[in-house]
Parts: C-alpha cells; structure tokens; sequence
C-alpha cells in the first residue's frame, strides 16, 4: 500500500510539471543495507513572509528554523551502515534497524533495480570490456558436452564428419566422386549433446568512492555527492549483476577507509589536501593486488579546494589511470563564486587529462538546490559514451 500510494503522489507531481509548475516532491535515496536502498520522499513548501524583512542567512538565504542552541548543533545524529565490514576507527557500527522492513519513513527497494532504471533512463553505457572472470556459487545446466553413441541431442554437424570419416576408411566414399547413397552408419559415429552442470563466471568489480569532508564540504556539496555516488554504485550494481564491492575514502588533509555509514554521513572542520586521497587509492590496490581479479573504478567528489597545486596529484592520478576502467571526479562549486576555476580544475585542465575521456572525466556544477536531474546530469557526464 506504502509504495502503490508513493507512486501515485509521484505521479501526480509529475502531472504539476508537465501543467508548467516546479514539483513539490524530492527524494532522498539512502543506503541501508547490503545493496538495499531506502526512497525517503519529502517536500520543501514556500515560505511566505509578512512585512519588512531581509534575508539574513548565509548565501542571502532565510535561516530554517528557531530554536535553543547555535547554528550547526548537532541535535540528533542516527548513524547508516550496510552491516558490512567492522565500521571506520572512531567507531562507527551502524544503527542496527537498518535495512529491518520498510519502516514509517521510507520505501526500501534494491539499489539494483535503481541502477537498472537509471541505465534505461539515461541510456548509460552497457560494459561490455570485462576481461576479468571469476567463478561464482551459481551454476547453470546447458547441451554443452558431447557424447559418442548416445545422448539427448544429436549433433548433426559433428555426426555427419565423422560418418564421412569412417566410410572413407571403408573405401567407401570418395572425396573426389562424392556418393552419399553407398554411406554406412555405424552407432558410434552418432555425436550427441548431453545436459552438463556449468559453473557460471562473471565479472566482477571493486568501485572506490572517494569524498573531500573538509569544512567547506560542508551542506549542500556533500549531499549532491553522496546522492550521485549512491546511483553510481546502483548503476555498477546492475551492470555487474550484483558483483560490486564498495570501498569509502574519505579525506581532508589526511585520507582514511570508512564504513558506508561514516561516509554518507561523516563531516569533518580541517582544511584540504586531494592528493591524499589518491594515495590511499594507489596504495590499498597494490597492497590487496586488485588488479589481478577486479574491474576498478573511481568517483569523487570534491569542492576543487586544495593545498596542492598538482605536483603531488597528477602522478598519483596516472598511477590511477593505468588500472581503472574510468575514473569520475564532480567538482561541486558554492554559488557566490560558480564561474571561477577551483585549484584543482586548473591543474587538471592544464595537465590535458580531459582529452582521455575513456578513462578520466570531469564535471562541474553549483552546489545549491541541486535535484535528482541535477544529478542524472552528472552522472551521464562521468560515464556515458560519447
């Protein structure tokens, strides 16, 4: 009932925008358990203010709310995991309740079917390059083996070569005077397909998703990245059938491995050094031999602040390079300042790494108010085909 009235008001919202007015409906998507998501659907109403007043909030915006303490208190803080792994170093193991049923505030649903939707949406590319096989606990049955006398099958194609064969043998068929009515069979020249127990092989994928949470990550940039690292992990999920391995790096001037809990969650005050983050990448690959068995992928996102000027970055970024399939980077910019490169666009623009656009891409936006298009748009710029 929750989802069948869900999809109605969605609908309905849908019918607003198609009568010229903005939706009222957003949705946040939020990882609760393994490769299960959950839809929380929420609207944000006008406010309609009466005589004099001047916004005062930051960005020239009207501060949400009143009430005991200062701006930025934590007044509740319920921790997500996906029961997966021991939680990052400060101890973050979950809300237990997670993942448990549908619940009062939300939708659960695969992240899965998100992705599937998302490639048939957006048209995202179909990955076709997955060199890397790995036996699985699935099995299939298939006419795969052949057997000589009996079977279920017959195999026409190999019985007739082995007809021809054996009567040649006999002196009775001659390759150069061909007569097919003087052949004789014999029981073992009959070649028959017989039903078979397969293992199934498939490829498999480790995507690391890599986040600046430095203090000016804070709000709005860090929901956009979660948002879209979460429908990029849905969309690799479904190419993958399920095969994918998360890995969270976090940094700000120092980068970490964290439980998804920690990063869909976690924010930090220290200041911002990108490099660091792709050290941590570089050297939990060549330690864990990745490369051997895994397709690797890499997505970003960062505000492009950043204490180094390239030097240290860009190799680490080649070393990257040499063993993903793509790698993704958002630069989610603060409004009052949207047109001026960020550091760390200007050394990637200089050092040409756009022109490879099968394995490094970039995309820049706002980061105020950005919807699920918002988005969408980002994602097909990370990893749609040209």
């Amino acid at each position: 009932m929750a989802s069948e009235s869900l999809d109605e008001i969605l609908r309905r919202d849908k019918q607003r925008e198609e009568d010229g007015f903005e939706r009222k409906i957003k949705i946040r998507r939020i990882l609760v358990g393994q490769n299960k998501i959950i839809a929380i659907p929420y609207v944000e109403e006008e406010k309609l203010i009466h005589g004099d007043f001047e916004p005062n909030g930051e960005h020239g915006e009207d501060e949400a709310g009143q009430g005991m303490g200062e701006i930025g208190d934590v007044i509740a803080e319920i921790p997500l995991d996906n029961g997966e792994g021991e939680g990052d170093e400060e101890g973050d193991e979950g809300d237990p309740r997670a993942g448990e049923g549908e619940g009062e505030h939300g939708i659960e649903s695969e992240a899965y079917q998100l992705g599937k939707e998302l490639s048939e949406r957006l048209k995202l590319p179909n990955l076709k390059d997955r060199s890397k096989k790995v036996p699985t606990d699935e099995y299939t049955y298939d006419l795969t083996d052949r057997h000589r006398g009996s079977g279920q099958l017959i195999d026409k194609k190999e019985t007739l070569k082995n007809i021809i064969e054996s009567n040649m043998i006999l002196g009775r068929f001659d390759i150069n005077n061909p007569d097919t009515t003087n052949l004789v069979v014999s029981p073992r020249d009959k070649v028959y397909r017989i039903l078979s127990k397969e293992r199934v092989w498939k490829s498999k994928a480790v995507v690391f998703f890599l986040r600046d949470y430095s203090g000016s990550m804070d709000g709005d940039p860090t929901k956009a990245i979660v948002s879209q690292h979460l429908m990029l992990y849905s969309w690799l999920l479904s190419e993958y059938e399920k095969l994918v391995i998360p890995r969270f790096i976090v940094h700000d001037t120092e980068a970490k491995e964290v439980s998804p809990g920690a990063y869909f969650t976690k924010n930090d005050g220290g200041g911002t050094f990108i490099p660091a983050g792709y050290q941590k990448i570089n050297e939990i690959v060549e330690k864990e031999n990745l490369v051997k068995d895994y397709n690797i992928y890499v997505f970003q996102g960062t505000d492009g602040d950043d204490g180094d000027d390239g030097e240290i970055a860009l190799p680490e970024i080649e070393k990257i390079l040499s063993y993903v399939s793509r790698m993704g980077v958002s630069v989610l910019k603060r409004n009052y300042n949207p047109d001026k490169d960020s550091g760390f666009e200007k050394y990637i623009k200089k050092s040409k790494l756009l022109d490879r656009k099968n394995l490094f891409r970039m995309h820049a936006m706002t980061s105020q108010n950005v919807t699920d298009k918002d988005n969408e748009e980002a994602i097909s710029a990370l990893v749609a085909q040209d």
